[in-house]
């Protein structure tokens, strides 16, 4: 009994009582007669399928696409209640019920034909509700295969590959998820993923989330030198995609395979993630895993490529491994590349890269009080002679004062209209009286 129909008699909720007039929201009464043990792979896949083109179809969807989440979640359930008694194939109802229900609402909405906007506000949520749903079930599937449940396997294993491509176009994403999770989960003989290796094989023209589920097979079966020279190859759209195979592989040998791949991408891929702000939560939660898998230790090479890929975005994460390895002459050209203020690194490595290497600090600091100076205020300007006496101790300990006074000099003369500047300077003993 659905929720609805159990408030039946409550006078405070008589709202709720025309929620079966909404097209689409059905009683589990309402449906075929309940699927069997007994009946066929084919029969369950559709009496799932004929539900939802019966109660959710495009036109339906293109008229009232906001509805659509509440409809195919009322329509899952629904479907549950018809699952077989026996819990086994209980659980295998619920696989075939989620998959469906996903490949039947994704053709669906490919053919209502709405805008991208739309089609993600409308199903995005439910959409993904049925992966989730699909690998729970899975997971607890694949830990018992009864020989009866052969057929009804095959029937999910030819399926599943018909989600990399035609009558599916929109939600790349979570048609891979999907993909994905019950290759990792459910399909799990060698047998089975080298033949899917063959089968989908990209050729010329072939999407993005066809290279990724290629990739995807040659991960699964230990490839990885094959999955990285593939990478290679790859459309640079893959990249968003390589988080699931980094967090999969964390800890583990195959980890450093995976992140070069990711690298080679990494450049050129980023631009493909659609906001800044996408592109921020994408980088942090790969450095993240990085950082947990404390791969610099063995791989630092890769780890800075990687980082330097990732710019702006991993700056704070690479400026400080730059710090940790002592590496500061690239620690100073990457501040002078993103323009780094001299007080934010004075809390950030400055004083280290003085006390370590003052030499290699000093461009560093021309550049930054010549960047105080031109924002003409007088605050810019404390800061600039607070900077210049730092400045003027490493020349002092650089036995390089003659170069220092010249410095000085050529400063004060360029900007000698700037009489806040000038007072400045005399005012923290740099100008002689």
């Amino acid at each position: 009994m659905t929720k609805a129909k159990s408030l039946i008699n409550d006078s405070s909720s008589s709202e709720r009582l025309n929620l079966f007039s909404i097209p689409g929201v059905m009683r589990a009464s309402e449906l075929k007669p309940a699927p069997s043990s007994n009946m066929s792979a084919g029969d369950w896949k559709e009496f799932m399928l004929s539900a939802f083109r019966s109660r959710l179809s495009a036109e339906q969807i293109a008229k009232e696409p906001y509805q659509t989440e509440y409809i195919a979640k009322e329509l899952y359930q629904a479907l549950l209640k018809k699952a077989p008694s026996d819990r086994e194939w209980a659980v295998l109802f619920r696989l075939f019920a989620a998959f469906y229900s996903f490949s039947a609402l994704a053709e669906q909405l490919d053919e209502a034909d709405l805008s991208v906007e739309i089609s993600e506000r409308a199903a995005y949520d439910v959409l993904f509700y049925f992966a989730d749903e699909a690998y729970d079930a899975a997971k607890i599937t694949s830990s018992a295969l009864p020989f009866a449940f052969e057929s009804y396997i095959e029937q999910l294993r030819m399926d599943t590959g018909r989600l990399l491509g035609f009558p599916f176009n929109q939600f790349p994403a979570a048609r891979l998820d999907v993909y994905r999770l019950l290759w990792d989960s459910l399909f799990i003989k060698t047998e089975w993923r080298l033949a899917e290796l063959e089968r989908i094989t990209p050729a010329a023209g072939s999407s993005t989330v066809q290279h990724a589920a290629f990739l995807h097979q040659l991960y699964l079966l230990g490839e990885m030198e094959q999955f990285t020279a593939k990478s290679l190859a790859a459309p640079v759209e893959l990249f968003p995609y390589f988080l699931h195979w980094l967090q999969d592989s964390k800890r583990s040998d195959r980890f450093v395979h995976v992140l070069r791949s990711a690298a080679s991408l990494a450049h050129d891929g980023l631009l493909t993630i659609e906001n800044e702000y996408s592109r921020r939560l994408f980088v942090r939660q790969v450095i993240r895993l990085v950082e947990e898998d404390d791969i610099s230790e063995h791989a630092p090479l890769l780890v800075k490529e990687l980082y330097t890929s990732l710019l702006p975005f991993s700056y704070v994460s690479l400026s400080y491994f730059l710090l940790e390895r002592g590496d500061y002459a690239e620690w100073v050209d990457l501040q002078m590349f993103i323009d780094a203020d001299l007080t934010d690194l004075d809390r950030a490595g400055l004083k280290s890269a003085i006390k370590e290497a003052p030499e290699l600090a000093l461009p560093l600091l021309h550049h930054g009080i010549a960047a105080f100076i031109a924002e003409r205020n007088r605050s810019s300007y404390k800061k600039a002679v607070r900077f210049i006496k730092r400045m003027r101790t490493i020349y002092k300990k650089l036995k390089w004062t003659d170069e220092f006074d010249r410095w000085l000099q050529w400063t004060l003369s360029e900007n000698r209209r700037l009489r806040a500047f000038q007072e400045e300077c005399r005012k923290g003993g740099l100008l002689d009286d």
